[in-house]
């Protein structure tokens, strides 16, 4: 039997910077993504609108899935699609169970690749601001899993005299731990810290000693999941609260666009400042139709003078691909007239090097055109632009792009582990309360809150971040 292919990929601690550009590269070519709880549900926004997201996630003394059954359907999915991206966080080889899953592939003839990704055991530290070597104070550090299942007594006779120690999946087990440090020469004096979601917008941390982490912790209602550090690194200072200190640091916002490619556009903006983001958009929600847009920029290739008004940068994005896909040389199309109803939707049109011939109805209405074909979007302001394209005298026809998108196809016995969009937002909302914005006309994005179960009066135009390319033009 052929099999496709599997990546065990590595998502890192959360922060999408953290991704390597070989996870993002899979993640976007995947035909089905399996994640798990750690993973942040921002990094799934790089996958294809069309492909499966399938949630594998564990929970401390839940487990969504036996680790047998994980293997399982990596195999089963194998049989089905060319590449299965199993997304994990951290690295899949540091207490990930990677090694498990890629031998059971192995076993089962599927070819698979192993991507490392930048392990919490360092990254999380350094997000808190605590370096896990120190010149003058650490020279070396260890690594090793707090978890109670595995070993713990034989892994702490052999880690107790690291320098820095540092223990993953151990918020459970800490006092414990402290304990049988201490019986084994560990001062209960020695610095120790716990960081809870590093690199997240909730990143939370607490520094004591080793003797106090775990009650310190529990009285300010910090943990799993977490990183411990012990050693004299967990008191160093010089580092600071960098992170925490980002002037967006701990922001949530939920992005509502016409397409993703410009939502993560505004995200990277946002999350360099420190917010973490989500983000709504039609071209995941529905299919976008070809065959209406190609005919009509056939119709134009062909010498008729036609205008193309467009609602949404998603449009905008389909028109040119249409263009492409049908190998016209952009310098043909001199005939062709391009109308943008605000101003993301013009800076759409000014990304792919063309100029916009009409901002505002008012100058729509006066195009000298013979058909107009006007972008329908649910909600929005189709009907006002149609009038204006109709008194140029022109004939008006609506561009339907957006059609119902099919579930993914998986094997019934994984259908409960599917997720739709909307779960995965609504799993991202779990965390806690975020800010609405529509990046463009909120009538345009307004469906799509309401999808996830928002109310869509709550979206607020983008435009107050500073964030719009351009200020809304669509006037009379």
């Amino acid at each position: 039997m052929a099999y496709g292919r599997v990546a065990l990929v590595g998502a890192g601690p959360g922060h999408p910077g953290l991704l390597t550009e070989r996870a993002r590269a899979l993640v976007e070519q995947a035909d089905v993504v399996v994640y798990d709880r750690l993973v942040s549900p921002r990094l799934l926004m790089y996958a294809k609108p069309e492909a499966a997201l399938l949630y594998a996630g564990k929970a401390p003394g839940c487990h969504a899935l036996a680790q047998r059954d994980i293997e399982a359907m990596l195999v089963d999915l194998a049989r089905d699609h060319a590449l299965v991206v199993r997304l994990k966080g951290g690295d899949p080889l540091v207490f990930g169970r990677g090694a498990e899953e890629a031998a059971a592939l192995r076993a089962a003839g599927v070819p698979f690749e192993l991507v490392p990704g930048v392990t919490s055991a360092v990254a999380v530290p350094a997000f808190a601001g605590i370096p896990v070597t120190l010149r003058g104070v650490s020279r070396s550090f260890a690594v090793a899993t707090g978890h109670a299942g595995d070993g713990l007594q034989a892994h702490l006779d052999a880690i107790a005299g690291a320098e820095t120690l540092v223990l993953l999946m151990g918020v459970a087990e800490l006092p414990r731990i402290a304990e049988e440090l201490a019986a084994r020469g560990v001062s209960p004096d020695t610095p120790a810290a716990m960081v809870e979601w590093g690199s997240r917008a909730k990143q939370r941390s607490v520094r004591a000693t080793l003797a106090t982490l775990a009650a310190e912790a529990k009285r300010r209602g910090i943990g799993s999941p977490a990183v411990i550090v012990i050693g004299h690194v967990a008191a160093d200072a010089s580092l600071g609260a960098w992170f925490e200190s980002l002037p967006r640091f701990g922001e949530r916002h939920l992005l509502f666009a016409s397409s993703a490619r410009e939502a993560l556009a505004h995200a990277a903006r946002l999350e360099a400042e420190g917010a973490e983001v989500m983000a709504c958009t039609w071209d995941r929600a529905r299919a976008v139709r070809v065959a209406e847009l190609e005919a009509a920029v056939s119709m134009a290739a062909h010498g008729r003078s036609v205008g193309f008004a467009f609602c949404t940068a998603l449009g905008v994005e389909a028109w040119r691909c249409a263009v492409q896909r049908a190998g016209f040389d952009l310098r043909r199309l001199g005939n062709v007239k391009l109308a943008a109803v605000d101003g993301y939707v013009a800076h759409a049109v000014r990304e792919r090097g063309l100029v916009p011939d009409a901002r505002s109805l008012g100058e729509m209405a006066r195009l000298p055109v013979e058909v107009w074909f006007v972008e329908a979007q649910s909600g929005g302001r189709d009907a006002d632009v149609e009038a204006a394209c109709a008194a140029s005298g022109a004939d008006v026809r609506s561009l339907h792009l957006l059609e119902p998108r099919p579930a993914p196809a998986v094997p019934a016995r994984w259908r409960p582990c599917l997720r739709a969009w909307r779960d995965v937002v609504a799993e991202w909302l779990a965390d806690g309360p975020a800010e609405l914005w529509a990046l463009g006309d909120p009538a345009l994005v307004r469906p799509l809150a309401v999808e996830v179960g928002l109310g869509g009066d709550a979206l607020r135009r983008a435009d107050a971040f500073g964030l719009a390319a351009d200020e809304a033009v669509c006037g009379a």
